[in-house]
């Protein structure tokens, strides 16, 4: 007998041999063993296929989670991902808050009725374009602390956060039959502290031993104990599966990031090819990867405050869930397709280790070898033929001729049927919602401005300007800097000079009146900046004292915290006003003045019982363009509206709003901001490959949660700090999922 035959006999053998992999159905509510070997994740001994994606609970919402694991399970998922967010469970120190949004338990327990595994990243310092990157801005405080580092201060608080987090969750545990079967410590660690590595290690090979699971360190530095993955735009063309298999040959591949990437104002929205990310997952799976996952995979919204610095409110909204819940095809399709295909053949997959082989491509004038064709073969059943090349080519296979298009994946089983093909989504309709007025007739408004002094809230003196966080403590965004000015002449050409950071707005006034604003929407690692703003003060009296007032607006913190960074926001330095430094140590009267926040946040007037607070005026069309004033109206949705919101959202269309903040029933709908978007000459980032919608809003549509609205008589306040120039325009819709054969 050839040997080729007895090795297929002896392959067969070990295919039935091998249990089938396991699913969260087969073992909820019953305690089971999470281990690995060099290979997957094993599940009670046998090898398990994940195919996971993001979903962070606070970027939805609870009545919205049961409506997401379920369209992530019918897309093909067996696993969610979630980061857990240090600063919306400990705003203050010692004050924890698990409810809301902030309700992990029960995302928890969704992801159990759907039948998902979870893989928990804990951190506690997560990035994520989250505000400060998940910490709480009251470390800043914190007595000779420097973050992400082996600082026994920032380790004692960063270890006490992370066993109370595995307390809370110890019931959700796979050792409790619970779907939690990973864990991670830090994110993308890239400093050069390898005694904090090794004390992430020990943390996790001691306390944290108990949790019975694997702990990961992705893209970055990784300790012995824990298992190293890959965040990328495709892990086998960047290199990343050859470097493992050399330095990690005992663990298994894991992809905890495939990048949908996210939205930056100011910007055109940014697209990544479908035929891209199909490339990427399918290559990943073919080179023997056995954990998967999308960043994102719904990237929901940043309700209220939480977006990092210059982020806009949808969070990665070209993903295969868009960020108001609908599928975003074809991806979501597409993928679905691969996703059933890797479970269905997912036994014969995870029984053998891959291996490459090279295929020879047409030349023009022969069959050649090179790098850039090639083949992973899985039999009985299985092939992932691969081309890298820039351009179609031909490659030859069991001997037949076969056209594959350029940097995509082939999909065969054994009897040459093609399965799949990552280029070809062309029966896939695109274009499957549309948007549908749901609030008949112009909203009545009624305003009242921030200026109305009604009352007097604390406030801080000092001869110099504060720096706002060391003030606010990040509890609002908002911070009134006010001090006495005498103008020493009345220029028509003065110039405002203010030492301030990036991702910040500053709107100045005098004696009340607005004379401009400078800001910043930058998502990148602060830096001081100067503000400048050019006025006309000539219709002023020189020698005469007036109020200067200063609104200081964060738009988020920077998330990518390194050791010894310490976000600043507001003043940061010195203010010139026409030439005159305003800074005082003589006489009390001058001191800057500091109020935090606004008087409408601190009423609730956003709220039914905060409403009644202040004397609204219904003469609403004398305040449009006036800045610092807030809007507010009652609306009924229409009766002709789908009643399933979570599968046809409804959208706040807020055209005709300048910028500032939305809020309905008292609920804060993250920033809204009309600003331009502009097309650059190459796309924001490496995995977007073009941009749409150029010159036009990075943002027009903001989504609302399903659990925030009723039939009838909702509340909607808008606090527009720069004027809103046609509140009329406002509306709703509806964006309807069609099915079009």
């Amino acid at each position: 007998m050839h040997l080729l035959p007895i090795l297929y006999i002896c392959f067969h053998i070990l295919i039935y041999a091998t249990a089938n992999p396991i699913t969260f159905e087969d073992v909820r509510g019953t305690p089971y063993k999470v281990d690995y070997d060099h290979r997957a994740i094993r599940i009670n001994g046998v090898r398990t296929m994940l195919i996971s994606g993001a979903i962070h609970y606070p970027r939805s919402t609870p009545m919205m989670w049961p409506y997401i694991m379920k369209m992530a399970k019918n897309q093909g998922l067996n696993t969610v991902q979630t980061y857990v967010f240090w600063n919306l469970h400990e705003q203050k120190q010692g004050v924890l808050d698990f409810t809301g949004r902030a309700n992990l338990s029960r995302f928890l327990q969704e992801a159990t009725n759907a039948g998902l595994f979870v893989n928990l990243r804990i951190g506690p310092y997560v990035s994520a374009e989250w505000t400060y990157g998940g910490l709480p801005v009251w470390l800043n405080q914190i007595s000779n602390i420097s973050f992400r580092s082996n600082n026994e201060p920032w380790k004692r608080l960063m270890k006490k956060f992370i066993l109370t987090i595995i307390d809370y969750v110890t019931p959700y545990l796979a050792k409790n039959g619970g779907p939690i079967i990973l864990a991670q410590i830090e994110n993308e660690y890239n400093g050069n502290d390898q005694g904090y590595v090794d004390w992430c290690g020990s943390l996790v090979s001691n306390e944290l031993s108990s949790t019975e699971i694997p702990w990961i360190m992705c893209n970055g530095h990784a300790a012995n104990s824990t298992i190293e993955t890959c965040n990328s735009c495709n892990c086998l063309d960047d290199g990343w599966i050859d470097n493992h298999r050399k330095y990690s040959p005992d663990k298994p591949m894991l992809f905890t990031e495939n990048e949908g990437w996210f939205q930056q104002w100011g910007e055109a929205i940014g697209i990544r090819k479908t035929s891209d990310i199909a490339y990427s997952v399918a290559s990943w799976f073919a080179a023997g990867g056995a954990y998967h996952a999308y960043y994102m995979w719904h990237g929901g919204n940043n309700y209220g405050r939480i977006a990092a610095s210059g982020i806009t409110t949808l969070y990665a909204d070209d993903v295969c869930l868009h960020a108001d819940g609908t599928p975003n095809e074809p991806k979501y399709t597409h993928l679905s397709r691969l996703q059933h295909l890797i479970a269905d053949r997912a036994q014969v997959i995870l029984s053998q280790d891959s291996t490459r082989i090279s295929l020879p491509w047409w030349d023009g004038k022969q069959w050649a070898y090179g790098t850039q064709q090639f083949v992973y073969s899985y039999p009985p059943s299985i092939d992932f033929i691969i081309s890298q090349a820039t351009v179609p080519v031909n490659v030859l296979f069991r001997n037949q001729n076969i056209s594959i298009d350029d940097q995509s994946i082939l999909i065969y089983d054994d009897n040459m049927n093609l399965l799949w093909n990552s280029a070809n989504y062309s029966d896939i309709d695109s274009d499957n919602t549309e948007i549908f007025p749901v609030v008949v007739g112009p909203l009545n408004w009624q305003t009242w401005s921030e200026s109305s002094k009604i009352l007097n809230l604390s406030v801080i003196t000092f001869p110099s300007p504060l720096e706002q966080l060391s003030i606010t403590n990040d509890d609002t965004i908002y911070l009134w800097y006010r001090r006495n000015v005498t103008l020493k002449q009345a220029s028509a050409n003065s110039i405002i000079r203010v030492q301030t950071r990036i991702s910040n707005a500053l709107l100045f006034f005098l004696n009340g009146q607005y004379l401009g604003e400078f800001d910043d929407h930058n998502h990148q690692v602060g830096n001081s900046i100067e503000a400048y703003l050019a006025v006309d003060l000539s219709h002023y009296k020189p020698n005469q004292q007036y109020l200067f007032e200063i609104l200081s607006i964060s738009f988020g913190i920077f998330s990518g915290v390194e050791t010894d960074f310490f976000e600043q926001k507001g003043i940061v330095g010195n203010v010139w006003f026409d030439k005159q430094l305003l800074f005082d140590n003589e006489t009390e009267t001058n001191f800057w003045q500091h109020q935090k926040g606004l008087i409408g946040e601190y009423l609730q007037i956003y709220t039914e019982q905060g409403s009644s607070k202040v004397s609204w005026d219904t003469q609403w069309t004398k305040n449009i363009d006036k800045p610092i004033t807030w809007f507010q109206a009652r609306f009924d949705l229409d009766h002709l509206i789908r009643e399933d919101t979570n599968v046809n959202p409804i959208l706040l269309d807020a055209q005709g709003l300048n910028r500032g903040h939305a809020f309905i029933n008292g609920n804060d709908l993250g920033l809204y901001w009309l600003i331009q978007g502009f097309c650059e000459n190459n796309p924001p980032c490496c995995c977007q490959h073009a941009q749409i919608n150029c010159l036009k809003p990075t943002q027009r549509y903001y989504h609302i949660p399903s659990d925030w609205l009723m039939a009838k008589n909702n509340l909607i306040t808008v606090f527009d700090d720069l004027g809103a120039p046609s509140p009329g325009s406002v509306g709703f819709v509806q964006r309807v999922v069609t099915i079009k054969k």
